[in-house]
């Protein structure tokens, strides 16, 4: 049994390692820092016998922001990979693994670790920390929606923490067919993230408009907006992690013509989980009419992801 959990465990950290350097394009993630524990007696377990002493991090990341200027985003990861299914009533377990994570944000605040961190980094102000917990399951479907099922739950009020982020296994599979395949198909050196005008990076968006640095806050979004370079031409692949929907699809036209900044771009992709052109394209058309900039086949093309031979 204790073979099965060890090996459980490596996996897991084999799939936090895949998903944040392969995947998201982190070149810097710290595996497996340790911080002391400054709140011993608040943070023990009920039933140890003695103080807290310390935190383990799974894993640990920092970029200076492209999304607000001056500042610095901290990711520490809390990785809970399950060999079986997900639990059929998660709550419980889940405000287990979020106090636990809450706890390791509360002292890492104050810990050398981050100072140490700060001091790497130059021009920055501000530094913002995000928990983030990677509770991943071997057997349930790629596609099981965790984060809907624990959205509701409350936790308890005496937790200190700004942010945490839960990553399930459809999230996770939504990066994976959208990021890496799309990395896969052009090559790393060729794809970039896509940042947005925040209204808070006005001096970062004139310089880059794109780059490497996946922003956490993206993991809030079922939006990924990618950018491709191949012989000269320069695409807009944009994901969306939901089906094909006549009202939605206008707002995503006027999303990606919000990305005038990033200048002569050839082709706009829009990429659903569910498009059948059979029954969709006319729905398609009709809408085009407000956006004469775009011809369906040409410079616009909207597809399903993952595809099939249907597709």
């Amino acid at each position: 049994m204790g073979e099965w959990s060890k090996s459980i465990g490596e996996k897991g950290e084999y799939i936090v390692k895949f998903i944040f350097e392969n995947i998201l394009n982190f070149n810097s993630l710290i595996e497996n820092p340790s911080i002391d524990c400054i709140k011993g007696f608040k943070h023990k377990d009920k039933y140890a016998e003695s103080n807290k002493s310390s935190h383990g991090i799974d894993g640990l990341i920092s970029y200076k922001s492209p999304l607000e200027d001056y500042s610095l985003d901290i990711g520490i990861i809390s990785s809970k990979y399950v060999g079986g299914e997900y639990p059929k009533y998660p709550s419980t377990l889940f405000k287990s693994h979020i106090k636990d994570l809450a706890q390791t944000l509360e002292c890492f605040y104050n810990s050398k670790l981050k100072n140490n961190i700060n001091q790497n980094f130059t021009g920055v102000n501000k530094t913002e920390i995000f928990g983030i917990l990677v509770w991943l399951s071997n057997t349930s479907d790629l596609n099981f929606d965790l984060v809907s099922k624990v959205d509701n739950i409350q936790i308890d009020t005496d937790l200190v923490f700004d942010k945490i982020i839960l990553l399930d296994n459809s999230k996770v599979n939504f990066l994976y067919e959208s990021i890496f395949r799309t990395k896969e198909i052009f090559g790393n050196d060729n794809v970039d993230f896509v940042y947005h005008n925040s209204g808070l990076n006005f001096t970062s968006i004139q310089e880059n408009s794109y780059g490497k640095i996946f922003p956490l806050n993206y993991l809030y979004s079922d939006i990924i907006a990618l950018r491709t370079a191949k012989n000269n031409r320069i695409t807009l692949s944009i994901f969306i992690n939901d089906d094909f929907e006549e009202e939605q699809f206008v707002q995503l036209l006027n999303f990606a013509k919000s990305f005038d900044h990033l200048n002569a771009v050839d082709k706009i992709i829009l990429s659903y989980k569910t498009y059948d052109y059979l029954t969709n394209e006319n729905i398609v058309k009709e809408k085009l009419v407000k956006f004469p900039m775009y011809k369906l086949g040409e410079n616009l093309e909207i597809k399903k992801f993952p595809s099939d031979f249907r597709n």
